[in-house]
C-alpha cells in the first residue's frame, strides 16, 4: 500500500508533466519585447491567414508595421496601406512510425516533427487612390520538436516572432526613400 505522502509525490510528478505537456495554443500573431506608442494606423488591420481562418495580428505588432513605413515617401495625409500574411507549414519529413500509436493512445506525449514554416507577406501602398507600391515578401523558418504541447508551440512562437522580425526589417529598408539598392540584391 503506497503511503500518503507517495500518492501525492505521484500525483505531483504526473501534473508537472501533463503541465509541460499540456497543449498550448500556437500565438502567429504577437512579437515580444516591443512597445510602440500609440499611432493612426497607416495599414489597414493587418490579419494573418493560417489554416483558412483569419487572425488579425496584436495591436503592438501592427504598430510595429506602421512604423516600417518611411512618411516622408509616402505622407500619411495621401496614402495608406495593407498588407497580407498567409502562413504555411511544409513538412521537411513524416515519420509514421509515430502516427501508428496515436490511433491507439490519442494523448501521445512524443510525435517528432520537421517542418518548414512560411510567410508569404504582400504590401500595397495607395496614395491619393493609387497604387504607388507593391511588395511581396516570403519568409522562411525552420522548426523542429519531440514534444507536444507547450515545448512545440514555444517553438513555433519563437519561429512566428523570428519571421515577423524579418518581415518588418525588409518592409523598413525598402521603403526608405534614399536606399541606393534593395535588400536581395547582395545575396547571391
Amino acid at each position: 500500500m503506497f503511503s500518503k505522502e507517495k500518492k501525492i509525490g505521484a500525483f505531483s510528478a504526473v501534473a508537472a508533466a501533463l503541465f509541460l505537456l499540456a497543449s498550448c495554443s500556437m500565438d502567429l500573431t504577437r512579437l515580444n519585447q516591443i512597445d510602440y506608442p500609440k499611432v493612426i494606423p497607416f495599414f489597414e488591420p493587418i490579419h494573418i491567414l493560417f489554416n483558412g481562418e483569419s487572425h488579425p495580428l496584436d495591436v503592438q505588432l501592427q504598430r510595429a508595421y506602421t512604423a516600417a513605413v518611411d512618411t516622408v515617401s509616402y505622407p500619411m495625409e495621401s496614402c495608406r496601406g495593407n498588407v497580407d500574411i498567409e502562413a504555411r507549414v511544409l513538412p521537411d519529413s513524416v515519420n509514421a512510425a509515430w502516427y501508428t500509436p496515436l490511433t491507439i493512445f490519442p494523448l501521445w506525449p512524443a510525435m517528432p516533427i520537421n517542418e518548414t514554416w512560411n510567410y508569404h507577406m504582400t504590401v500595397r501602398i495607395f496614395c491619393n487612390g493609387s497604387l504607388t507600391y507593391k511588395a511581396e515578401f516570403d519568409e522562411f523558418e525552420k522548426v523542429k520538436a519531440f514534444w507536444y504541447g507547450k515545448l512545440r508551440a514555444d517553438l513555433v512562437n519563437e519561429a512566428s516572432e523570428a519571421m515577423h522580425q524579418r518581415l518588418l526589417e525588409r518592409l523598413r529598408y525598402e521603403l526608405k526613400s534614399n536606399r541606393n539598392s534593395d535588400l536581395n540584391s547582395g545575396m547571391s
